[in-house]
């Protein structure tokens, strides 16, 4: 029953909307493969493996889908939507996203749906927007409400600055957000980030990010939760 429920949580956030963050200007196909190293109170220590898919339309739209293994058991996949529209300055966007993460070894299966509105251009990429949340009991009893929960409203958020243009062989960033594309946190709960890429030539791209999730907003009754550091490659067509 658990493999059964697992399965039909995958394939429904395959059908339905929802995609992540991509180098700004980026106009190819490209394909993303990271292996992470993490380190939590709950877990301990622990290994995850992500693949992506990043598919510009074409300039008015582009979508990204998303798959993160973990040997903890923690499995999600997200898939997002991006209209986006050109500004004199930069680039405006409507992003649509729905992640769905299994967590087996606890026994339950989290759907969230955000909706939010975004700004990029070279140094700088906003974004602010709302979610909604369903977690779900496995295996899920039909016949009993009372192992569902519903979180119907939290805001999302994320600000990333650049130290050279989006568009450039190589870059590093630092971000403040409570989301990645493998999870959306409370907006009480922020996660920092440090991300670097270096592109090789024009289809090859390595990239390095760390993370860091305390507890406290801005390290108020901050206490340690959780830190990760992931490393790949990007093949773009």
């Amino acid at each position: 029953m658990n493999k059964r429920l697992l399965l039909i949580c995958m394939l429904v956030v395959g059908m339905l909307p929802a995609v992540a963050q991509v180098q700004y200007g980026s106009n190819q196909y490209a394909v993303r493969m990271n292996i992470g190293y993490n380190h939590n109170t709950t877990y301990g220590s622990h290994a995850g493996f992500d693949f992506g898919a990043f598919m510009p339309i074409n300039e008015h739209f582009e979508m990204q889908a998303d798959i993160r293994v973990a040997t903890t058991l923690t499995h999600s996949v997200g898939v997002q939507l991006r209209p986006k529209f050109a500004v004199p300055v930069g680039e405006f966007y409507i992003e649509d996203r729905l992640l769905s993460r299994v967590l087996a070894r606890d026994g339950y299966c989290e759907l969230v749906q955000a909706l939010a509105v975004g700004y990029r251009m070279d140094y700088v990429s906003f974004q602010l927007g709302m979610s909604t949340r369903l977690i779900l009991s496995v295996p899920y009893d039909w016949h009993d409400g009372s192992n569902i929960i519903t979180e119907p409203f939290n805001v999302t958020y994320r600000l990333e600055v650049f130290v050279r243009p989006q568009t450039s062989p190589w870059n590093i960033s630092l971000c403040a957000s409570n989301m990645t594309d493998y999870q959306i946190e409370r907006i009480w709960q922020p996660i920092f980030m440090a991300n670097g890429r270096y592109n090789i030539d024009s289809h090859w791209q390595v990239n390095l990010s760390a993370l860091c999730k305390p507890t406290g907003m801005f390290h108020l009754n901050a206490k340690y939760y959780g830190a990760e550091v992931r490393a790949g490659f990007a093949y773009a067509f």
